[in-house]
Protein backbone atom coordinates (compact mmCIF):
# COMPACT_ATOMS: atom_id res chain seq x y z
CA UNK A 1 0.00 0.00 0.00
CA UNK A 2 1.41 3.18 -0.51
CA UNK A 3 1.92 6.30 1.03
CA UNK A 4 -0.40 9.52 0.54
CA UNK A 5 -0.71 12.58 1.71
CA UNK A 6 -4.10 13.86 1.24
CA UNK A 7 -4.30 17.93 0.68
CA UNK A 8 -7.29 19.29 2.64
CA UNK A 9 -9.63 21.18 0.39
CA UNK A 10 -8.39 19.19 -3.11
CA UNK A 11 -10.69 16.47 -3.40
CA UNK A 12 -9.67 13.63 -4.97
CA UNK A 13 -5.87 14.48 -5.33
CA UNK A 14 -3.68 12.83 -3.53
CA UNK A 15 0.19 12.63 -3.49
CA UNK A 16 2.10 9.57 -3.62
CA UNK A 17 5.23 9.93 -0.69
CA UNK A 18 8.46 7.98 -0.79
CA UNK A 19 10.65 7.92 1.90
CA UNK A 20 9.86 11.47 3.05
CA UNK A 21 12.23 13.36 5.31
CA UNK A 22 14.79 10.85 3.89
CA UNK A 23 15.42 12.51 0.55
CA UNK A 24 18.60 13.44 2.63
CA UNK A 25 20.83 10.77 1.60
CA UNK A 26 23.85 11.58 4.44
CA UNK A 27 21.82 13.07 6.66
CA UNK A 28 23.25 16.24 8.59
CA UNK A 29 26.67 17.17 8.09
CA UNK A 30 29.02 17.89 10.97
CA UNK A 31 30.01 21.47 10.56
CA UNK A 32 31.22 24.70 12.93
CA UNK A 33 28.52 25.75 15.06
CA UNK A 34 26.87 29.56 15.23
CA UNK A 35 29.53 32.24 17.31
CA UNK A 36 28.09 31.77 20.85
CA UNK A 37 25.57 34.37 22.01
CA UNK A 38 25.60 35.68 25.41
CA UNK A 39 22.36 35.53 27.53
CA UNK A 40 22.46 37.24 30.80
CA UNK A 41 19.75 37.82 32.88
CA UNK A 42 19.46 38.94 37.05
CA UNK A 43 16.00 38.46 38.27
CA UNK A 44 13.75 40.72 40.39
CA UNK A 45 14.80 37.56 43.28
CA UNK A 46 18.18 39.02 42.69
CA UNK A 47 19.17 35.66 41.69
CA UNK A 48 20.67 35.14 37.99
CA UNK A 49 21.44 32.99 35.10
CA UNK A 50 24.44 33.05 32.91
CA UNK A 51 24.54 31.23 29.58
CA UNK A 52 25.36 31.00 26.33
CA UNK A 53 23.49 29.70 23.36
CA UNK A 54 24.49 29.20 19.38
CA UNK A 55 23.05 27.05 16.64
CA UNK A 56 24.54 23.87 15.42
CA UNK A 57 23.84 22.22 12.14
CA UNK A 58 22.73 18.89 13.49
CA UNK A 59 21.72 19.75 16.95
CA UNK A 60 20.29 23.33 16.54
CA UNK A 61 20.33 24.94 19.52
CA UNK A 62 22.82 24.12 21.86
CA UNK A 63 22.88 25.49 25.59
CA UNK A 64 26.59 26.14 26.86
CA UNK A 65 28.17 26.63 30.54
CA UNK A 66 24.83 27.49 31.86
CA UNK A 67 25.44 28.97 35.55
CA UNK A 68 23.18 30.26 38.48
CA UNK A 69 24.00 32.79 40.91
CA UNK A 70 21.72 32.81 43.98
CA UNK A 71 20.52 36.13 45.67
CA UNK A 72 23.74 37.67 47.37
CA UNK A 73 25.93 34.64 46.89
CA UNK A 74 28.51 33.31 43.87
CA UNK A 75 28.06 31.77 40.79
CA UNK A 76 28.21 28.15 40.10
CA UNK A 77 28.39 25.84 37.03
CA UNK A 78 25.17 23.72 36.20
CA UNK A 79 25.03 22.63 32.68
CA UNK A 80 28.48 22.36 30.63
CA UNK A 81 25.97 21.23 27.70
CA UNK A 82 22.69 20.62 27.22
CA UNK A 83 21.55 19.33 23.08
CA UNK A 84 18.54 17.16 21.17
CA UNK A 85 20.97 14.47 20.21
CA UNK A 86 18.04 12.56 18.26
CA UNK A 87 14.61 12.71 17.56
CA UNK A 88 13.46 9.44 16.38
CA UNK A 89 9.50 9.52 15.11
CA UNK A 90 8.78 5.75 14.38
CA UNK A 91 5.61 5.27 13.10
CA UNK A 92 2.97 2.68 14.61
CA UNK A 93 2.41 0.27 11.73
CA UNK A 94 6.59 -0.49 11.40
CA UNK A 95 8.09 2.45 8.96
CA UNK A 96 8.58 4.81 8.16
CA UNK A 97 11.20 5.22 11.44
CA UNK A 98 12.46 8.91 11.11
CA UNK A 99 15.58 9.75 12.88
CA UNK A 100 15.15 13.72 12.36
CA UNK A 101 18.55 14.60 13.52
CA UNK A 102 21.03 12.45 11.91
CA UNK A 103 19.93 9.95 9.54
CA UNK A 104 17.16 11.63 7.53
CA UNK A 105 17.26 15.71 7.53
CA UNK A 106 19.91 17.85 7.02
CA UNK A 107 19.58 18.45 10.55
CA UNK A 108 17.68 20.60 13.47
CA UNK A 109 20.08 23.86 12.87
CA UNK A 110 20.30 23.42 8.98
CA UNK A 111 16.33 23.34 8.92
CA UNK A 112 16.36 26.04 11.45
CA UNK A 113 13.49 28.71 10.51
CA UNK A 114 14.56 32.59 10.71
CA UNK A 115 11.94 33.80 13.59
CA UNK A 116 10.03 37.50 12.64
CA UNK A 117 10.13 40.29 15.48
CA UNK A 118 6.22 39.07 16.15
CA UNK A 119 7.36 35.98 16.70
CA UNK A 120 9.84 37.48 18.97
CA UNK A 121 7.77 40.07 20.82
CA UNK A 122 9.62 41.79 23.59
CA UNK A 123 12.27 39.47 23.20
CA UNK A 124 15.69 39.79 21.55
CA UNK A 125 16.71 38.25 18.61
CA UNK A 126 20.15 35.92 18.97
CA UNK A 127 22.17 33.76 16.39
CA UNK A 128 21.18 36.24 12.98
CA UNK A 129 17.46 36.08 14.11
CA UNK A 130 17.32 32.03 14.07
CA UNK A 131 17.01 32.11 18.29
CA UNK A 132 14.46 34.09 20.78
CA UNK A 133 15.42 35.45 24.15
CA UNK A 134 12.79 36.29 26.14
CA UNK A 135 12.12 37.33 29.85
CA UNK A 136 8.44 35.73 31.10
CA UNK A 137 5.97 35.99 33.89
CA UNK A 138 5.79 32.22 35.73
CA UNK A 139 2.97 33.07 37.69
CA UNK A 140 3.43 32.18 41.72
CA UNK A 141 6.99 31.12 42.67
CA UNK A 142 5.62 30.64 46.30
CA UNK A 143 2.38 30.97 48.26
CA UNK A 144 2.02 30.45 51.86
CA UNK A 145 -1.48 31.91 53.46
CA UNK A 146 -1.63 35.05 52.76
CA UNK A 147 1.91 36.15 51.23
CA UNK A 148 3.33 35.28 47.67
CA UNK A 149 5.97 36.07 44.94
CA UNK A 150 5.88 36.16 41.39
CA UNK A 151 8.04 34.25 39.85
CA UNK A 152 10.34 34.88 36.34
CA UNK A 153 12.76 33.00 34.20
CA UNK A 154 14.57 33.58 31.08
CA UNK A 155 13.65 31.64 27.76
CA UNK A 156 15.64 30.79 24.63
CA UNK A 157 13.52 28.82 21.56
CA UNK A 158 14.54 27.72 18.26
CA UNK A 159 12.24 26.39 15.12
CA UNK A 160 12.76 23.57 13.07
CA UNK A 161 11.10 22.88 9.72
CA UNK A 162 11.09 19.08 9.02
CA UNK A 163 8.94 17.77 6.70
CA UNK A 164 5.76 18.84 7.35
CA UNK A 165 6.39 19.12 11.12
CA UNK A 166 7.34 22.23 12.79
CA UNK A 167 9.57 21.53 16.56
CA UNK A 168 9.83 24.63 18.57
CA UNK A 169 13.07 24.01 20.75
CA UNK A 170 12.73 26.01 23.64
CA UNK A 171 14.40 25.91 27.16
CA UNK A 172 13.12 27.62 30.17
CA UNK A 173 15.37 28.80 33.37
CA UNK A 174 14.03 29.87 36.42
CA UNK A 175 14.46 32.76 39.02
CA UNK A 176 14.92 29.08 41.49
CA UNK A 177 17.14 27.71 39.74
CA UNK A 178 15.28 25.12 37.67
CA UNK A 179 15.86 24.37 34.24
CA UNK A 180 12.75 23.61 31.81
CA UNK A 181 13.81 21.73 28.59
CA UNK A 182 10.56 21.85 26.10
CA UNK A 183 9.67 20.42 22.71
CA UNK A 184 6.71 21.67 21.18
CA UNK A 185 5.20 20.10 18.44
CA UNK A 186 3.42 21.99 15.54
CA UNK A 187 3.21 22.12 11.48
CA UNK A 188 0.98 19.24 9.83
CA UNK A 189 0.38 16.10 10.28
CA UNK A 190 3.06 14.27 8.14
CA UNK A 191 1.08 10.98 7.01
CA UNK A 192 -1.97 9.39 5.91
CA UNK A 193 -2.73 6.36 4.72
CA UNK A 194 -6.51 4.96 2.75
CA UNK A 195 -8.05 1.64 3.47
CA UNK A 196 -9.51 0.04 5.95
CA UNK A 197 -6.43 -2.21 6.92
CA UNK A 198 -4.93 1.25 8.30
CA UNK A 199 -7.79 1.04 10.64
CA UNK A 200 -5.76 0.39 13.93
CA UNK A 201 -2.36 2.33 13.11
CA UNK A 202 -4.36 5.67 13.21
CA UNK A 203 -7.54 7.59 13.36
CA UNK A 204 -9.71 7.85 10.76
CA UNK A 205 -9.84 11.89 9.26
CA UNK A 206 -12.12 12.04 5.96
CA UNK A 207 -16.05 12.00 6.15
CA UNK A 208 -17.57 9.03 7.51
CA UNK A 209 -19.57 8.86 4.21
CA UNK A 210 -16.48 8.49 2.47
CA UNK A 211 -16.32 4.90 0.67
CA UNK A 212 -12.93 4.55 1.00
CA UNK A 213 -11.52 5.86 4.88
CA UNK A 214 -8.58 7.79 5.03
CA UNK A 215 -6.60 7.86 8.16
CA UNK A 216 -3.72 10.06 10.17
CA UNK A 217 -1.24 7.46 11.21
CA UNK A 218 -0.15 7.12 14.46
CA UNK A 219 3.76 7.56 15.59
CA UNK A 220 5.70 8.54 18.53
CA UNK A 221 8.13 11.42 19.28
CA UNK A 222 11.24 9.98 21.41
CA UNK A 223 13.34 13.14 22.28
CA UNK A 224 17.05 12.55 22.84
CA UNK A 225 18.85 14.98 25.07
CA UNK A 226 21.93 14.47 26.20
CA UNK A 227 22.70 16.97 28.86
CA UNK A 228 26.42 17.06 30.44
CA UNK A 229 25.78 18.50 34.50
CA UNK A 230 29.42 19.76 35.71
CA UNK A 231 28.18 20.67 39.40
CA UNK A 232 30.35 23.00 40.48
CA UNK A 233 32.34 22.28 37.57
CA UNK A 234 33.46 19.32 35.45
CA UNK A 235 35.03 16.96 37.89
CA UNK A 236 34.32 14.75 40.91
CA UNK A 237 30.56 14.44 40.11
CA UNK A 238 28.35 11.73 41.14
CA UNK A 239 24.93 9.98 39.56
CA UNK A 240 22.42 8.50 42.20
CA UNK A 241 18.93 7.48 41.38
CA UNK A 242 15.91 7.72 43.61
CA UNK A 243 13.01 6.03 43.70
CA UNK A 244 9.98 5.66 46.00
CA UNK A 245 8.74 1.64 46.88
CA UNK A 246 5.98 0.08 49.13
CA UNK A 247 7.05 -0.70 51.84
CA UNK A 248 6.06 -3.62 55.15
CA UNK A 249 8.47 -2.63 57.38
CA UNK A 250 7.58 -1.32 60.55
CA UNK A 251 7.66 2.48 60.64
CA UNK A 252 8.02 4.80 63.14
CA UNK A 253 4.10 5.39 63.47
CA UNK A 254 2.62 2.06 62.07
CA UNK A 255 3.60 -1.50 61.98
CA UNK A 256 2.56 -1.03 57.73
CA UNK A 257 1.42 -4.37 57.78
CA UNK A 258 -0.90 -3.46 55.26
CA UNK A 259 0.58 -3.82 51.50
CA UNK A 260 -0.21 0.27 50.17
CA UNK A 261 0.21 1.61 54.02
CA UNK A 262 3.74 2.85 54.01
CA UNK A 263 6.65 3.55 51.52
CA UNK A 264 10.07 4.51 51.87
CA UNK A 265 12.62 6.60 49.75
CA UNK A 266 15.39 4.92 48.02
CA UNK A 267 18.52 6.00 46.77
CA UNK A 268 20.89 3.71 45.05
CA UNK A 269 24.69 5.37 43.76
CA UNK A 270 25.38 4.94 40.31
CA UNK A 271 29.11 3.63 40.28
CA UNK A 272 29.67 2.40 36.22
CA UNK A 273 28.15 3.77 32.98
CA UNK A 274 25.06 2.11 32.76
CA UNK A 275 21.33 2.08 31.03
CA UNK A 276 18.04 3.46 33.35
CA UNK A 277 14.36 2.64 33.27
CA UNK A 278 11.68 4.87 34.62
CA UNK A 279 9.84 2.83 36.65
CA UNK A 280 6.52 4.94 36.76
CA UNK A 281 4.92 3.31 40.20
CA UNK A 282 8.57 3.99 41.82
CA UNK A 283 8.72 7.50 40.71
CA UNK A 284 12.44 7.23 38.94
CA UNK A 285 14.35 10.18 38.96
CA UNK A 286 18.22 10.60 38.96
CA UNK A 287 20.96 13.09 40.63
CA UNK A 288 23.85 14.40 39.83
CA UNK A 289 25.91 15.88 42.57
CA UNK A 290 29.79 17.16 43.26
CA UNK A 291 31.08 15.00 45.97
CA UNK A 292 32.93 17.71 47.24
CA UNK A 293 31.26 20.82 47.37
CA UNK A 294 28.59 20.92 50.30
CA UNK A 295 25.76 23.62 50.74
CA UNK A 296 25.70 25.08 54.36
CA UNK A 297 23.84 22.66 55.67
CA UNK A 298 26.56 19.91 54.99
CA UNK A 299 24.86 18.05 51.67
CA UNK A 300 26.40 17.79 48.76
CA UNK A 301 25.10 19.97 45.90
CA UNK A 302 23.22 18.93 43.11
CA UNK A 303 20.32 18.81 40.47
CA UNK A 304 17.57 16.31 40.25
CA UNK A 305 16.50 15.16 36.63
CA UNK A 306 12.79 14.80 37.24
CA UNK A 307 10.86 13.18 34.28
CA UNK A 308 7.15 14.47 33.22
CA UNK A 309 7.07 10.81 31.16
CA UNK A 310 3.39 10.07 29.69
CA UNK A 311 4.41 6.26 29.00
CA UNK A 312 7.28 4.14 28.60
CA UNK A 313 8.18 2.69 25.01
CA UNK A 314 10.73 0.36 23.14
CA UNK A 315 11.48 0.24 19.59
CA UNK A 316 13.54 -2.49 17.70
CA UNK A 317 15.67 -2.84 20.73
CA UNK A 318 16.99 -6.71 20.30
CA UNK A 319 17.82 -5.26 16.58
CA UNK A 320 18.50 -2.07 14.88
CA UNK A 321 17.71 0.03 17.49
CA UNK A 322 19.35 -0.82 20.73
CA UNK A 323 19.23 2.83 21.66
CA UNK A 324 15.44 2.50 22.51
CA UNK A 325 15.45 -0.18 24.80
CA UNK A 326 16.01 1.87 28.11
CA UNK A 327 14.86 5.92 28.78
CA UNK A 328 18.20 7.09 30.42
CA UNK A 329 21.88 6.51 30.11
CA UNK A 330 24.57 7.18 32.25
CA UNK A 331 28.11 7.67 30.73
CA UNK A 332 31.29 9.32 31.27
CA UNK A 333 32.59 12.45 29.55
CA UNK A 334 33.99 12.00 26.18
CA UNK A 335 34.01 14.85 23.50
CA UNK A 336 33.49 12.50 20.62
CA UNK A 337 30.49 11.15 22.27
CA UNK A 338 27.51 13.82 20.83
CA UNK A 339 24.79 11.88 18.97
CA UNK A 340 22.45 9.20 20.65
CA UNK A 341 21.71 7.83 17.17
CA UNK A 342 24.45 8.25 14.05
CA UNK A 343 27.53 9.23 16.30
CA UNK A 344 29.63 8.70 13.30
CA UNK A 345 30.81 10.54 9.91
CA UNK A 346 29.56 12.82 8.76
CA UNK A 347 27.05 13.38 11.05
CA UNK A 348 29.58 13.67 14.01
CA UNK A 349 33.56 15.81 13.77
CA UNK A 350 35.35 13.71 11.32
CA UNK A 351 38.43 13.27 13.75
CA UNK A 352 36.36 11.17 15.46
CA UNK A 353 37.13 7.87 13.82
CA UNK A 354 36.22 5.13 16.57
CA UNK A 355 33.62 6.87 18.57
CA UNK A 356 30.84 4.42 19.86
CA UNK A 357 27.40 4.35 16.86
CA UNK A 358 25.04 5.34 19.48
CA UNK A 359 24.26 5.67 23.13
CA UNK A 360 23.91 2.29 23.85
CA UNK A 361 27.43 1.06 22.43
CA UNK A 362 28.80 4.40 25.12
CA UNK A 363 27.75 2.37 27.95
CA UNK A 364 31.01 0.00 28.81
CA UNK A 365 31.78 -0.50 32.15
CA UNK A 366 33.56 2.73 32.92
CA UNK A 367 33.32 4.22 36.27
CA UNK A 368 31.17 7.09 36.85
CA UNK A 369 31.92 8.06 40.35
CA UNK A 370 33.75 11.21 40.73
CA UNK A 371 33.88 11.70 36.99
CA UNK A 372 32.43 14.39 34.49
CA UNK A 373 29.48 12.84 33.57
CA UNK A 374 27.14 12.72 30.86
CA UNK A 375 23.18 11.92 31.17
CA UNK A 376 21.01 11.02 27.98
CA UNK A 377 17.54 11.13 28.52
CA UNK A 378 14.73 10.07 26.44
CA UNK A 379 11.42 11.88 26.44
CA UNK A 380 8.38 10.09 24.48
CA UNK A 381 5.05 11.23 22.99
CA UNK A 382 2.61 8.93 21.49
CA UNK A 383 0.78 10.98 18.60
CA UNK A 384 -2.92 9.97 17.95
CA UNK A 385 -3.97 12.02 15.33
CA UNK A 386 -7.65 13.71 16.01
CA UNK A 387 -9.94 15.70 13.78
CA UNK A 388 -8.42 18.98 15.42
CA UNK A 389 -5.32 18.02 14.18
CA UNK A 390 -6.39 19.62 10.95
CA UNK A 391 -4.96 21.30 8.85
CA UNK A 392 -2.58 23.13 11.17
CA UNK A 393 -2.07 21.39 14.34
CA UNK A 394 -2.76 23.11 17.90
CA UNK A 395 0.48 23.06 19.61
CA UNK A 396 1.68 20.03 21.71
CA UNK A 397 4.05 20.75 24.45
CA UNK A 398 6.82 17.41 25.88
CA UNK A 399 9.11 18.51 28.66
CA UNK A 400 11.14 17.36 31.89
CA UNK A 401 12.84 18.97 34.97
CA UNK A 402 16.64 19.66 36.08
CA UNK A 403 15.78 20.91 39.37
CA UNK A 404 17.94 22.13 42.82
CA UNK A 405 18.45 19.56 45.18
CA UNK A 406 20.47 21.15 47.85
CA UNK A 407 22.23 23.35 45.62
CA UNK A 408 21.01 25.34 48.01
CA UNK A 409 20.27 25.17 51.46
CA UNK A 410 17.01 26.56 51.41
CA UNK A 411 14.92 27.99 48.26
CA UNK A 412 17.01 30.76 46.75
CA UNK A 413 14.06 33.15 46.49
CA UNK A 414 14.06 33.22 50.23
CA UNK A 415 13.94 37.19 51.71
Amino acid sequence: MPWYRVFPGIVGVVVALGSGQAAQAQGCQYAACSPASLVDYTFAAGTRWRFSVQNCPCEGMVIQAATFTPRGSTPRLVLSQGSIAELHVPYTQGNPRYLDVSRDTAGLGANALPLSAAECAGGTLLANGLICQNIEDRGYAWKYRSSFQHGESVSVFMVSQVGDYTYINLWEFMDDGTIEPHLGLAGRLQKYATGADYAPYGSRVDSEANATPTYGLTHLHNVYYRLDLDIGGAANDAVEQMRFQPSTAPSPVSSCAIPGTCGVNTVTPITVESAQDIIPEAYTSWRVYDKSLTNSDGRTVGYELVPHAEGLWSGQSTTSEPWSAHELWVTRYDSCETLAVGNFAPHINPRCTSAPANVSTMVNGQSVDGQDVVLWYVNRHLHVPRDEDQVNMPLEWMHFALKPRSFHHQSPLEP
